[in-house]
């Protein structure tokens, strides 16, 4: 061994490109497996955040309806930042939650949309539109399924006649595209 090295030793600490290159390789590989995995992931969750929100707002109506004694509306807005505030539009957009006195209304509380999902009815073929009113005894009077999907997850919220939501698992149908 003319290089004055014992077995075993090496010159310097460093890295050899070679090991550089190997690592990175081996890194890409892992990253291109968990990436894909990880967008599911995501959906998945943007898909139950979505039906929950859906399914806190008609909870928080049906309660102020009880709570206030007064016929409460939740309702898609056009333009969440326009005054007046107007209901229009479909549930995959802004809701707001409006008591109604007679003549006159109250803004109770609004919410934004989740980013990623689309809201539309149990077959998934066009969007839900109205609005969804809770009497004075938070009867709702109205069976509704939200179906809530984001790249083929779905989660639904389900109102039945007395104005009772619940959520479900794979309730509904994902659609592939709804005409807006």
């Amino acid at each position: 061994m003319g290089n004055g090295l014992r077995c075993g030793q090496s010159r310097l600490g460093g890295v050899t490109l070679l090991e550089c290159l190997l690592t990175l390789a081996i890194v890409a590989i892992l990253m291109s497996a968990g990436v894909p995995a990880y967008s599911d992931h995501l959906a998945a969750a943007r898909a139950r955040a979505g039906a929950q929100q859906l399914y806190a707002a008609m909870q928080y109506a049906r309660s102020m309806a009880l709570v206030h004694v007064s016929e409460i509306t939740l309702c898609p807005l056009i333009d969440p930042s326009g005054q007046p505030l107007q209901c229009g539009g479909h549930f995959g957009q802004s809701l707001a939650a409006i008591k109604q006195n007679g003549e006159d209304s109250e803004l109770l509380r609004t919410w934004s949309p989740v980013a990623g999902v689309t809201v539309t009815n149990r077959t998934g073929s066009s969007w839900v539109t109205g609005a969804l009113r809770w009497d004075q005894k938070g009867i709702g009077r109205r069976n509704l399924t939200l179906s809530v999907c984001a790249r083929g997850h779905n989660w639904s919220v389900i109102t039945n006649r007395l104005g009772r939501p619940r959520l479900a698992r794979g309730w509904g149908v994902c659609p592939s595209a709804v005409a807006r």
